[in-house]
């Protein structure tokens, strides 16, 4: 059959099956029928045997008769199903053709196995033909759209049908649980709060996702780059990879990695895609002739608490789904087209970063900017292996902000002079412990300025802290 690139049917030879499935019910209505009428005869024949058998050669006569008549009726229905049978492998043979119009020859190729680098991914799905990779998007959206190396605008599309499949299933998990009983235990209030508790957390990733969908419609619009949806689930505490503007045309791109309590909520999702976008600004202002796309990257089980956050084990495994995403982002981008990335993590983020930064040949970045630092695992600047060097590494803490009383958390705090990195002016901060601690993507702050400075490699432009002022301290006079 020829190569029409599209699956198609011909009408032509399906009113031929059609025809052939009516007759063959028709041929097999008249066989029932008539092998009724046979085990009929075939009972009075042997009734009359017993009692008459002066007619046993008129006997013999009529059953060889209806023997005869039974067998030809069951080669008639042989030939019917025959016929069916052939039609159908014509129609099989048409549906296999047109599968291997597409390339596939009957099936999708295969997908990545986990591990394979973001270089090779991208490798593979340069060499599939359009309708192959039409074919996997359709059929393996939630795949497709989690793989670094494939390129940021098929990633938003398949991710953008991940999304709403997953807000179907979990209004569905919602609804089911609400209609469950919880009999024999419908009075004891453990369970029902169990089940509550279900209930808000489903609701919680719920409305994250509603606000992840209303992020996107509202990307390109009153001033905002348009967004890309790189990557959705709800696995564990839920996860998303936002970024404004296209990470695979920007010159520049900025990956921003949040600290405790990030995950696929409401809160999260707003709070970081606002503030990529507040970075793309300063970026902008900083050097209005480049490209800049800033990526909200929520994409660890980050610690829930504070508490939480005294511990490396979210940072050991957000570390290397860092690291390859940074890897992917060079994967997908034209090489003839200079890229400069950076990453900028903020309070437990940071310790993501540095975690990243011990992969096997370093994290992949240009510049690379701690805000907010409880310490990153990582005993000094040029043990990050950043490939520009310690020049292109640097901290801020803004004055008013609670984090100074993690420092040593995880090792040696980035904004001392024994890590090496280049301080830079995170301003005075509000009073209030959160608003001080989040300051730095606010878009006035001076951090986010130089934010921009960094992200444009406008290095001479970044302003220098003012004089330390001293740790705060506890005074207790009971004890002096």
């Amino acid at each position: 059959m020829a190569d029409t690139g599209a699956f198609s049917i011909d009408l032509p030879l399906m009113s031929t099956v059609t025809a052939d499935l009516e007759s063959l019910v028709s041929s097999g209505g008249s066989a029932l029928s008539e092998l009724g009428s046979l085990a009929v005869g075939a009972a009075i024949f042997g009734e009359i045997g017993s009692m008459v058998g002066s007619v046993n050669g008129q006997l013999h006569e009529n059953l060889v008769s209806s023997l005869t008549s039974g067998l030809g009726l069951f080669g008639t229905l042989n030939g019917a199903v025959q016929c069916c049978a052939s039609d159908y492998a014509s129609l099989d043979t048409m549906v296999s053709d047109s599968f291997g119009s597409l390339g596939l020859g009957g099936s999708l190729p295969s997908t990545p196995v986990a591990g394979t680098s973001p270089a090779d991914v991208n490798k593979w799905w340069t060499g599939l033909s359009s309708d192959q990779r039409a074919a996997l998007v359709a059929s393996e959206p939630a795949k497709i759209g989690a793989l670094d190396g494939v390129p940021d605008t098929v990633r938003d599309s398949a991710n953008r049908t991940v999304l709403s499949n997953l807000q179907k299933q979990t209004q569905q998990q919602i609804t089911d649980l609400k209609n469950t009983q919880t009999l024999p235990f419908a009075d004891d209030p453990m369970v029902a709060a169990m089940q509550q508790k279900q209930i808000t957390e489903l609701q919680g990733k719920l409305d994250g996702m509603n606000e992840v969908q209303k992020v996107l419609a509202n990307g390109g619009t009153n001033g905002t780059p348009q967004k890309y949806l790189l990557e959705v689930d709800t696995n564990g505490v839920g996860h998303s990879i936002i970024a404004s503007g296209n990470p695979d045309t920007a010159d520049n791109v900025v990956t921003v990695v949040p600290g405790v309590s990030t995950d696929l909520s409401v809160g999260s999702v707003d709070a970081y895609t606002k503030g990529a976008d507040a970075i793309v600004a300063s970026a902008h202002n900083a050097d209005p002739a480049q490209t800049t796309s800033a990526v909200a990257w929520m994409d660890y089980n980050a610690p829930a608490t504070v508490p939480g956050a005294l511990f490396s084990g979210p940072a050991h495994a957000g570390g290397p789904v860092l690291d390859n995403f940074q890897q992917g982002l060079y994967a997908t981008h034209d090489p003839s087209d200079p890229l400069h990335t950076t990453v900028i993590g903020h309070s437990y983020g940071t310790t993501v970063v540095g975690e990243a930064t011990q992969a096997p040949g370093g994290l992949r970045a240009d510049d690379v900017v701690l805000a907010a630092s409880p310490g990153i695992n990582v005993d000094n600047a040029a043990a990050m292996n950043v490939p520009g060097g310690t020049a292109h590494v640097w901290a801020t803490r803004d004055d008013n902000d609670p984090i100074v009383w993690a420092e040593g958390f995880h090792d040696t705090d980035p904004v001392t002079p024994a890590f090496g990195a280049h301080v830079f002016n995170g301003g005075v901060g509000p009073s209030g412990l959160v608003a001080a601690h989040d300051y730095y993507f606010d878009p006035t702050s001076p951090a986010m300025a130089n934010f921009g400075q960094i992200a444009t490699g406008h290095y001479n432009q970044v302003t220098s802290p003012p004089p330390v002022k001293p740790d705060p301290s506890w005074s207790y006079p009971m004890f002096e």
